[in-house]
């Protein structure tokens, strides 16, 4: 027979299984709520497209800070910041985080006041998130020459928003620390000739990694952790400012080494 003990921890982590697909849910639902019927208003009450952008931002940074709170309450999940200012401060810089769980843009979005972001062609056409995503002229990523160009022109716009980057390009495995870097972003931090700001994220115990399913939740609430460093300047890297394969491959050795040196601490 089950102590008391036990029947509140099985309990609990019942509550928080149901608890998970329910704010998923929401998720979904809320992406729908956007597409349908938010991204119309803000058409409508904006005449260009980088207000209607900008507006559209706004409601998915709210809307995401939202989320997060709502898992808090729910007691999913628990998450601290370090370095917020630097976060909520930053305008023009490339930010790159690893990517630990499903959940990081959404953290990090929602404590940011403006973002760009990359996303994958999945979010694109998928039916819940294409509408938020479009609306807010977020940059697909499909893994041209066209997604570089347009990630550089975006972040040389005049008092442009930062861009949000992960240069895993997907998610760490479960009780993995970090995966290999792609070059995107070492290339748009070249090319784009502006600071990078890293983002630490941690997740204990971890959940929500590549290939592990929403229901498959961890026996006690998990905390995210996120460390805003200080801005890394390109300059401070290489000598040779030009762009080149040789330079993109420095810098993201560079920025890869850096990452796993720091999650190591």
């Amino acid at each position: 027979m089950l102590s008391q003990t036990s029947f509140k921890a099985k309990m609990n982590y019942i509550w928080r299984i149901g608890a998970t697909g329910f704010s998923f849910a929401s998720f979904g639902l809320g992406g729908i709520a956007i597409a349908t019927v938010v991204a119309p208003c803000v058409s409508l009450t904006a005449r260009d497209q980088a207000t209607r952008q900008r507006r559209a931002q706004q409601v998915i940074r709210t809307s995401f800070k939202g989320f997060t709170e709502m898992m808090v309450k729910l007691g999913i999940m628990t998450y601290s910041v370090d370095g917020l200012e630097k976060l909520q401060q930053s305008r023009q810089e490339l930010v790159i985080a690893n990517h630990p769980t499903l959940i990081d843009v959404v953290v990090l979005i929602g404590l940011m006041q403006q973002a760009n972001c990359v996303v994958k062609q999945s979010l694109w056409s998928n039916p819940f998130t294409r509408g938020p995503v479009q609306s807010a002229g977020y940059i697909l990523n499909a893994g041209s020459n066209q997604f570089i160009h347009d990630c550089v022109t975006r972040l040389q716009q005049h008092e442009a928003a930062s861009l949000i980057i992960f240069p895993e390009g997907t998610r760490t495995q479960k009780h993995e620390q970090i995966n290999q870097f792609q070059r995107g972003a070492a290339n748009i931090a070249i090319r784009a000739n502006v600071p990078i700001r890293p983002v630490l994220i941690r997740c204990t115990p971890t959940t929500l990694t590549k290939n592990e399913k929403w229901y498959h939740v961890p026996a006690q609430p998990f905390h995210i952790e996120i460390k805003v460093l200080d801005a890394i300047h390109i300059s401070e890297v290489l000598s040779d400012l030009t762009v080149s394969p040789k330079n993109v491959r420095i810098l993201n050795q560079y920025l890869h080494h850096f990452f796993k040196q720091e999650l190591s601490k």
